[in-house]
């Protein structure tokens, strides 16, 4: 599945230079490509990788890991660190597959992967996080759960950490004045981010969208 907004030609063409993948990130990618397993791909993935390695980050949130492919890049930053990742994930078949793929790649005794709802989950967790993914705005129905996860990513998020939010241009449709509940969020989240007296963003255009946000110190 892709829902990129930027040239395919070009997304190809900087997937075609990423230095090979092996293991289970290359059984996972191609797993995708034959059951449309939704994926940020790898040069999404090496830019979560960076940013975590650049920042030194130990202690990553995941929200909404699905197949766990994300999850990998930022604990091959973290992982060396002495670092973790949290993750929460509420389909059950998704858990599962995130779970058996991290710990074949070797960061099983580094993962805790929580079952549930994003929102009841988050609400239990206190952080403080270094850098928090949130990979769930696509799959938000009301309008206001995405400025809600906003909130609540930010009061995990030590200073000087990262946000980083995907899906955040939401394959264009964010530009649309008559949007629906879904993507109305979304256009909300990337005001508040923007305006958020707590917060240093920029969205670029990778993909279906990227938010980096950092907390102010």
């Amino acid at each position: 599945m892709r829902d990129d907004i930027t040239n395919i030609v070009i997304e190809d063409y900087l997937s075609s230079i990423m230095p090979p993948r092996a293991g289970v990130l290359a059984e996972l990618e191609q797993r995708a490509r034959e059951r449309g397993l939704p994926l940020v791909g790898p040069v999404e993935g090496q830019l979560l990788y960076l940013l975590a390695k650049s920042m030194g980050a130990r202690e990553a949130l995941e929200i909404g890991t699905a197949t766990g492919y994300a999850a990998m890049w930022l604990m091959r930053a973290v992982v060396p660190a002495g670092g973790r990742l949290t993750a929460i994930e509420r389909q059950p078949e998704r858990y599962k597959l995130a779970q058996d793929y991290i710990t074949r790649a070797g960061y099983g005794d580094r993962l805790n992967i929580i079952a549930g709802e994003w929102f009841s989950v988050l609400e239990t967790i206190q952080g403080p996080f270094d850098l928090i993914f949130l990979d769930i705005l696509r799959n938000l129905s009301n309008e206001h759960d995405a400025v809600k996860a906003l909130e609540l990513c930010v009061s995990r998020l030590r200073p000087g950490g990262l946000l980083i939010g995907d899906n955040v241009l939401c394959n264009g449709l964010v530009v649309e004045e008559d949007a629906a509940p879904t993507v109305r969020g979304i256009q909300e989240f990337n005001r508040a981010i923007m305006q958020h007296s707590q917060l240093e963003s920029v969205i670029i255009p990778l993909r279906d969208g990227v938010a980096i946000c950092r907390k102010k110190d």
